[in-house]
C-alpha cells in the first residue's frame, strides 16, 4: 500500500504546483498522449482486472493484446507522461525530485506486480522478455 500512497502523493504535489503560464505545446502534447494511453490501457485491461494496489484479483486475467502487446505497464506510462508534463511547467528542483521519486516508486511497484504475475501465469516470463516495461521495445 505504501507504493500507492507515494504514487498519489507525488501526483498531487505536481498537480498542486502546476504553473499555468508555462503550459506550452509540449506540455499539452504530453497530457493528450498520457490520456490516450491511459484510456486505451483501461479499455484493454477491463474494469474487473483493475486495481490501484500491486495485487492480483482472484479471477485476474493476463492481458497481452492491445496496448499490452507493446508495454507491460501502460497505465504507469500514462502516469509518468502526465507527471512529466506537470513537472515541465514547474521545473523547480523539488518537482524534479518528486518526479524521480515517482519513477523509482513505479519501477519498484511494477517489479512487485511482475513477481506476482510470474507466479500466477506460466507465460508471463516470455511476455516480459519481449515487451517493454514502460516504453515499447525497451
Amino acid at each position: 500500500m505504501i507504493y500507492v500512497v507515494i504514487q498519489f502523493s507525488c501526483i498531487i504535489y505536481l498537480i498542486l504546483n502546476i504553473r499555468y503560464e508555462f503550459v506550452d505545446t509540449t506540455v499539452i502534447s504530453l497530457l493528450i498522449t498520457s490520456m490516450v494511453i491511459g484510456l486505451i490501457a483501461v479499455f484493454n485491461m477491463k474494469v474487473d482486472n483493475l486495481s490501484i494496489a500491486p495485487t492480483l484479483k482472484k479471477l485476474h486475467q493476463l492481458r497481452t493484446n492491445g496496448i499490452y502487446q507493446f508495454v507491460r505497464h501502460p497505465m504507469y506510462t500514462s502516469v509518468l507522461l502526465l507527471c512529466l508534463a506537470l513537472m515541465l511547467t514547474n521545473s523547480h528542483y523539488i518537482s524534479q525530485g518528486v518526479m524521480l521519486v515517482l519513477l523509482v516508486n513505479l519501477i519498484l511497484k511494477s517489479r512487485l506486480e511482475e513477481k506476482l504475475l510470474t507466479k500466477r501465469f506460466d507465460n508471463y516470463q516470455a511476455y516480459k522478455e519481449k515487451t517493454g516495461r514502460f516504453i515499447p521495445f525497451l
